[in-house]
This record gives C-alpha cells, structure tokens and sequence, in this order.
C-alpha cells in the first residue's frame, strides 16, 4: 500500500507540457514565454515515482522536498530522486527553467539509454542541487533543446541512438560539474555535530514508519538519545523527536488528503497499536483530529 498520493510520469502526460516521448521521458520550459507571471503551488504533498531535474537559467525557485525546502537559483540544476515527497514549489521573479521528468522504471527497457542507468549508479538517486559555471549551464541548456528537437523530428529513424548521445554529452558536463562541486565542498570541514545531524535525518527518512523512538536512532548513530538531543538542538534547534514527528505528520496527512485510505489503513501503515494512538498522535502535532483536518483542508 502507497503512503500518499503517488504520481506517476503518465499521470502528468497533458497538453500543458511541450515535449512527451514514449510514456518515458517529458520535458517543459518557459523559454519562450513572453511573461512568466510565476508559479506557487503549496498544498497536497505528493510523492513521486519519476526521475525530476529542474535547470533554472534565470529567477530563483524554492522547492520543499521531504520537508527540507531548497532554493535553485540561476545556473542550478536540482535532482529529485523517485519516492520523494513534494508539498511546496514557489517560482519567483521572472524565472526561466526547464524541467525533465523520466520514469526511471523504464529505464532497463530503453535499450539505447543504458547511460541512464550510469548516471543513477553515481548519483544513488539523492536529491541535491548542483552550481554549473556559465559556459557549462549553456552546454546543458543546448542539450535540452537539442533533446526537445530529437523527440520532435518525426522523420529522425535512430532516434533511440540520437537521445543517447545527447545524454551522454549532457551527462558528462553534469559529471564534471558535480566532481568540482564535491572538490569544493571536501576543502570545507564540517563539525562533528554537523555530520550527527545529517545522519540522523537520513535515518529518520528512512525508518520514521517503524521506528519513532530516539532511542533506536542514537543507537544507530552510537550515541546516547541524551547526547544526540543535545547534537540535534544545537544544530537545528529542534529536538529528535520533532524531526521523527514532521515526517510521521507529512506522509499521514498526504495519505488522508488522497481519500484513498481510512485511518485505520493509515494507522497501520505507520505502524501504530490502533487507530486510537494514532489519532492521538496526529492531535497533538497539528491541534485537531485526523477527520477534522481531512474537513479542513480537503474541502
């Protein structure tokens, strides 16, 4: 059973979006617009079930991906691995970017498009934010286009072999800008508590179903819960059990705006005793009963 709502690539697959090929890939822009009055979009989160690269060549964004928000300005591209849970975007000024959406399950079944799968082994589908230099953003913005006017070329028989080498040339400068970027940021050393801190919210994104006891994570970390709610509020000034909390909070209410499950369904996949504790637990963190919020929000 999904957590929230899951969105796949062809459930995106309108006439709003500009480029579609094979049910795999979906690339939009708004280069050519004349006036981009802005985006915002802040309400159901949704999960996704598809590769997203963002390129911003102008303006600024801000996402909310698994609850960390992240800002790609000009010059960034952003990568939002599938399973990842969106609740905010915000496009601000007279922001430019395009957008590329592939479904990485298929991507085995693309014979030609191996390469994809050499990316995915080097990034292991983290989301991060990579800085390009200005000739290099270039290159991958005349890649784009370049894909965009692959798809299109209805006459093209080797179109398989054509993407390929486009991404393959897109891919490389991406490559290269991220070693540079991971030389840069080796140079900068981080605190101990530092590392604590992102450890612990990597575990927690990927146990909070099971596990919301700090105990279990400070275990993992080999440290007393003591000392890492001590890590945790210097760094975040918020305490474990508030990060364990947001992620419980976001996936149930994302599961309860969907209609698709009950509570009790719910309960159960996040692995309360009972639709009662669970209950309990939603009322505390957000002031109201799981119904109420649905009456809420859902109208």
């Amino acid at each position: 059973m999904g957590n929230i709502q899951e969105v796949t690539l062809a459930m995106i697959h309108d006439k709003a979006h500009k480029v579609i090929y094979n049910d795999f890939m979906l690339l939009d822009d708004n280069f050519d617009d004349e006036v981009f009055k802005g985006f915002s979009y802040t309400g159901k989160p949704i999960k996704i079930l598809f590769v997203m690269q963002m390129m911003c060549v102008r303006g600024t964004m801000r996402i909310r991906v698994n609850l960390k928000e992240m800002v790609v300005e000009a010059n960034d591209i952003l990568l939002v691995a599938p399973g990842s849970i969106i609740d905010m975007v915000v496009c601000e000024g007279d922001c430019r970017m395009a957008v590329m959406h592939i479904d990485n399950a298929k991507i085995a079944r693309q014979p030609t498009l191996k390469i994809m799968l050499q990316f995915r082994s080097v990034i292991k589908y983290e989301c991060f934010i990579t800085h390009f230099s200005q000739p290099a953003m270039e290159q991958m913005v005349n890649g784009y286009k370049l894909l965009s006017n692959i798809v299109n070329d209805n006459d093209l028989r080797y179109k398989d072999e054509a993407l390929e080498g486009c991404f393959q040339m897109m891919i490389s400068y991406w490559m290269s800008e991220i070693v540079k970027q991971d030389e840069k940021e080796a140079k900068i050393k981080i605190s101990r508590n530092e590392q604590i801190f992102k450890s612990f919210l990597k575990l927690v994104q990927k146990n909070y179903m099971t596990n919301r006891e700090v105990a279990f994570y400070a275990d993992k970390l080999c440290i007393t819960p003591k000392y890492l709610g001590v890590v945790v509020s210097q760094v975040s000034h918020r305490r474990p059990l508030d990060w364990i909390r947001d992620y419980v909070i976001l996936d149930a209410k994302a599961m309860l705006l969907s209609r698709e499950y009950s509570i009790q369904q719910i309960s159960q996949h996040l692995n309360f005793p009972n639709p009662s504790f669970f209950s309990k637990y939603f009322r505390e963190a957000v002031g109201y009963s799981p119904s109420k919020y649905l009456n809420n929000e859902g109208e």
